[in-house]
């Protein structure tokens, strides 16, 4: 793995003194939501970063593996681990190929705001569910598909004052350069359609049996979804 790197690596401290640097970890009720009881599930949290999703996990009961690309982010998940200890095994791994990972042997696995930033969409999938045991679950959060556009931005109506969100570019598929993406993230995204992601899923044995598009704060976000979050059940065995 001497030759994997990630996007994240060089911006790996400022991403960490910025999310979750106490390594408390994620705070999100819709996650929580969407992965219900995990206690004594042996979990996979791919495209971990610094493990905030994965401390999340076993804070909930779970048997956790982290995995990521980042030797710079797993860094500062194993320091948070030795100074708080949940039994958490990080690893060094490429999402996109989870070929040291021995077949079957996770019982759900989880990718929380990553899977836009994975350059090939299908290996990932493909890996995902190879790892899983036979009626397993997936979990994932991402920017929502229909809504965080290559051409994306706001409008205020000067008659009513509210904020109406604008799309466009949404059929062309790919890495996009994303001028206002928070500045802890790496610059190129890799926009998909809606559609893609469901049939991507369904190809790889993980039909979508659950989607979350929660309400959020800004006033844009309270009227039309940025986040998407769904859950995929195997079909494997």
């Amino acid at each position: 793995m001497t030759n994997l790197t990630s996007a994240y690596e060089e911006l790996a401290d400022v991403y960490h003194a910025t999310v979750d640097p106490d390594g408390a970890g994620l705070d999100d009720p819709t996650f929580d939501e969407l992965v219900g009881d995990v206690r004594g599930q042996r979990v996979a949290a791919v495209a971990c970063g610094q493990g905030r999703d994965a401390r999340r996990l076993a804070d909930l009961g779970a048997e956790v593996v982290g995995i990521d690309a980042s030797e710079s982010l797993l860094a500062h998940a194993r320091r948070l681990e030795q100074q708080t200890p949940r039994g958490i095994e990080y690893v060094h791994g490429d999402a996109q190929d989870l070929g040291r990972i021995p077949a079957a042997s996770f019982d759900a696995v989880v990718c929380h705001m990553a899977l836009m930033d994975i350059p090939d969409l299908e290996p990932a999938v493909r890996s995902i569910a190879r790892i899983m045991k036979p009626g397993g679950w997936f979990a994932a959060s991402i920017v929502h598909p229909c809504y965080k556009t290559p051409a994306a931005g706001e409008l205020i109506d000067h008659v009513d004052g509210s904020t109406r969100r604008v799309t466009g570019r949404y059929f062309e598929e790919g890495p996009f350069n994303s001028v206002t993406r928070w500045k802890i993230l790496p610059r190129v995204a890799y926009h998909r359609m809606l559609s893609t992601y469901v049939n991507t899923l369904a190809t790889a044995g993980l039909p979508v049996v659950r989607m979350i598009e929660p309400v959020g704060d800004r006033p844009v976000w309270q009227s039309v979804p940025g986040l998407l979050y769904f859950r995929c059940q195997s079909q494997g065995g």
